[in-house]
């Protein structure tokens, strides 16, 4: 598979997942229902890893590509 995010797109879900991350497993006490703090969680690592590897299987199977061409 190729690389289909940018660095501003990696830079962004990183932000993205630490927020998931944390309010999900760190302080649950800002979403009061368990189940959904854990949904958020989840999401987060789901989002940091695609981040950390920079390919996005949603990106893939719909064709989006923010990823910057070299030699443009």
């Amino acid at each position: 598979m190729t690389k289909n995010m940018g660095r501003i797109d990696q830079v962004l879900r990183l932000g993205i997942s630490i927020v998931l991350i944390y309010v999900g497993f760190v302080d649950q006490e800002l979403i009061n229902d368990h189940l959904t703090s854990m949904i958020a969680g989840i999401i987060g690592i789901v989002n940091l890893l695609s981040a950390l590897i920079g390919i996005c299987p949603l990106y893939s199977i719909t064709g989006i590509n923010t990823c910057h061409k070299e030699g443009k």
